[in-house]
């Protein structure tokens, strides 16, 4: 296993306890705790609790853009579509529900005048919805998605409900809303594919 350098392992610390506790209700003192580092290291690295919190967001964006994630966006297929609900699903299942998406949960806790904060996670969003639409205008121009769809929108209603299903996932500590609404979700993308004709 590779040894993680100092910067690094406070970031990770930071994400894991930002992810389960939200940033407000974490403190420098529990990261560093966790991590097993000092105050002097912390003020050398990051200056501040907001300095922490974006790098803690930009790794996590590194992390999901370079598919090293258990989520993702690498689309390419419309079974990889049907999957795509799934894999947030199974990612909370597989911490008990507990939590929903680390950046979204960051998110939640970022104020109106932490202007880099927002920006930062404004970029995910727009890099995330990106790839969503990308495939949706791919599908489009090859003649499987109805002519008036439109990609960026259908892009915004998956992302709404990914995010959405997540936090009531761990709010009821249970999937079953967030299953019923990806269902729904999918059923709804079938209906805008164009039906292929076969061939007698």
């Amino acid at each position: 296993m590779e040894k993680l350098d100092t910067k690094t392992k406070m970031i990770h610390a930071a994400i894991d306890l930002f992810h389960r506790h939200g940033v407000n209700a974490t403190s420098i003192d529990q990261i560093l705790e966790s991590s097993g580092t000092g105050k002097s290291q912390f003020s050398h690295y990051f200056k501040n609790k907001e300095g922490l919190v974006h790098a803690a967001l930009i790794y996590l964006h590194d992390v999901i853009r370079s598919g090293k994630a258990q989520t993702g966006y690498e689309i390419n297929s419309w079974k990889e579509m049907d999957y795509w609900f799934q894999s947030f699903i199974d990612f909370q299942r597989s911490v008990n529900f507990e939590r929903s998406c680390p950046i979204g949960t960051i998110g939640n806790d970022v104020t109106d005048n932490q202007e880099s904060l927002r920006a930062a996670i404004a970029e995910f969003l727009l890099w995330s919805r990106g790839r969503l639409a990308l495939f949706f205008d791919e599908r489009k121009r090859a003649g499987e998605l109805l002519k008036q769809v439109n990609p960026g929108a259908l892009a915004d209603f998956c992302i709404a409900i990914m995010q959405g299903g997540m936090l009531l996932t761990k709010m009821n500590r249970n999937s079953d809303m967030f299953e019923n609404a990806a269902g729904q979700a999918q059923a709804y993308i079938k209906s805008l594919r164009v039906k292929i004709k076969r061939k007698n």
